[in-house]
């Protein structure tokens, strides 16, 4: 019974998180977007905190030839990625790892790109940093690092319209029948989302790219408090 309860909330949770997060979809673009490597090139994607494999999915479609490593410490959220994933005929792998272990670079390098959304917020900030220090260096020359994550916005006025606006993106989304009353009420007692998040500030992340060595490091999108950051090797 509590197996079928996980696979139930997991099922649920993935379903939701494009109507949980605003502009889940569109961040997910402008990551694939910044990755400027020829679509046919034969290349190796880290997706760090890979999760149900939305952005790897996407990885592998828009570059052909590529291999994506997916990296994420939840058994039964990697099982379900890795079937989901299949059609890729191997060209996905996941790995269970946990970040905050250094081993999760092994057997990765060399990297043309390291990739995450909306999960390095959820680690506390010196192991934040540290992963992105790891990043570099399995990294090629001029291999990019790209994630979008939440960011404590220097005006609280952001931070309130933000809300706000969270808020209003659920109520739309059960109004147009995407999710119902009780879907959201089982997703607020759900322990996946429910977990701590560590959220810095944007110009602190930018100077942790800047301390591991990146180079044009930059805010390609945001969207209140959400933002995309790139980095170079």
């Amino acid at each position: 019974m509590k197996t079928d309860r996980t696979t139930e909330e997991l099922a649920l949770l993935e379903h939701a998180l494009e109507f949980l997060i605003p502009k889940f979809r569109e961040s997910h673009e402008i990551i694939v977007s910044m990755l400027d490597f020829p679509r046919s090139q034969e290349l190796r994607f880290a997706d760090l905190g890979s999760g149900f494999g939305e952005l790897s999915k996407r990885l592998l479609l828009h570059f052909p030839a590529a291999l994506v490593f997916g990296i994420d410490d939840k058994r039964a959220i990697m099982e379900k990625t890795r079937a989901s994933l299949k059609e890729f005929d191997g060209r996905f792998i996941g790995f269970e790892r946990n970040l905050q272990n250094i081993s999760w670079t092994e057997g990765l390098a060399p990297l043309d790109a390291v990739a995450s959304s909306f999960t390095l917020d959820y680690l506390p900030e010196q192991e934040h940093q540290r992963i992105i220090s790891d990043a570099y260096h399995v990294l090629n020359p001029l291999g990019r690092w790209v994630s979008c994550e939440f960011y404590q916005a220097t005006d609280a006025r952001v931070n309130r319209i933000f809300h706000d606006l969270e808020i209003q993106y659920v109520q739309n989304s059960m109004q147009k029948g995407e999710l119902t009353r009780e879907q959201v009420d089982r997703l607020s007692r759900s322990t996946l989302l429910r977990q701590k998040h560590h959220v810095c500030r944007l110009d602190e992340k930018m100077d942790w790219l800047r301390q591991a060595g990146f180079k044009n490091v930059d805010v390609p999108w945001r969207f209140l408090n959400l933002a995309v950051v790139s980095g170079v090797k």
